[in-house]
């Protein structure tokens, strides 16, 4: 036989296509018919039939395959069936109704895989907006701990500064008072060496303290704590000639200045008065 006979290079087409061609192999199987048909050598009419016998067993496989990757493509297409049926799609007896199942399903396909794509962008975008608000609420949490640490350092520092001016205002208050109490202390002992009750008043007009009339209820009660710091216990306070004017403010402060110095203080006004009458009786015979 001949290098150029058609039977032999129709064989050997048909050979390489059922082997590494198949999308040629509907062309090699028409050609082998082609042949088949004109063919009057016996010999090689058996050859071309036996071959045509193979090629057409390939081609319903290949056409069921076919079937089968199409009704799977129908049901649910996916990257890798497309993939395949694409291949399939190059054989040349593919028909045009399933040529457009492929479309249809390339369509669904791509219809599909863009609705997973917007639904995991919009779960990136939920999720950069969940991220984003619990940013921000963090930095809103700081940045309320910050003012509340600075509104609390600020509190802190004015605490401090006022009870710095509070003690500082104590201490100039009873660096005051200690100054004012031997002047108290020395105008009492006048009026009782004197036989006489006496007033703030008169005590600062007559020292030269004329704040002493000035000065608060406290500010008084310390002051003659302060003056009588040396008066004995069960001696008269030298404040009785202050109390014994017998005025409500009079009486109130040598009430207090009692309790505080731990003294008796009847309840009564005029029981207390009476205390106080007998205490300046006593401070006049101490002279």
């Amino acid at each position: 036989m001949r290098q150029d006979d058609p039977v032999k290079r129709a064989l050997m087409h048909l050979d390489r296509a059922m082997r590494d061609q198949p999308d040629r192999l509907y062309s090699a199987v028409r050609t082998i018919q082609q042949l088949l048909e004109a063919e009057k050598v016996p010999e090689n009419i058996g050859r071309l039939r036996l071959a045509l016998g193979r090629g057409q067993a390939q081609l319903e496989e290949r056409a069921r395959q076919r079937q089968v990757v199409l009704a799977r493509l129908q049901e649910q297409p996916t990257f890798f069936l497309l993939t395949e049926a694409t291949q399939l799609m190059r054989d040349l007896d593919v028909t045009a109704e399933e040529r457009e199942v492929v479309r249809v399903a390339r369509v669904r396909h791509d219809q599909e895989q863009a609705a997973l794509r917007r639904e995991k962008e919009e779960r990136r975008a939920a999720q950069r907006e969940k991220e984003w608000r619990e940013h921000t609420e963090q930095q809103r949490e700081r940045n309320e701990a910050a003012r509340r640490e600075r509104v609390e350092r600020a509190l802190a520092v004015q605490r401090e500064q006022e009870e710095t001016a509070e003690r500082q205002a104590q201490r100039e208050r009873a660096e005051k008072l200690g100054y004012l109490a031997p002047f108290v202390m020395g105008a009492l002992k006048k009026a009782a060496r004197e036989e006489r009750v006496t007033t703030w008043r008169e005590i600062g007009d007559k020292t030269g303290q004329r704040e002493l009339s000035r000065l608060t209820h406290q500010d008084k009660l310390t002051l003659l704590e302060t003056a009588e710091n040396k008066t004995l216990p069960g001696s008269p306070l030298w404040s009785a000639v202050l109390a014994a004017t017998g005025s409500d403010d009079a009486l109130r402060l040598h009430r207090d200045l009692l309790h505080r110095l731990q003294r008796p203080a009847p309840a009564d006004d005029a029981d207390l008065l009476a205390q106080i009458t007998a205490e300046c009786v006593q401070l006049r015979r101490q002279w």
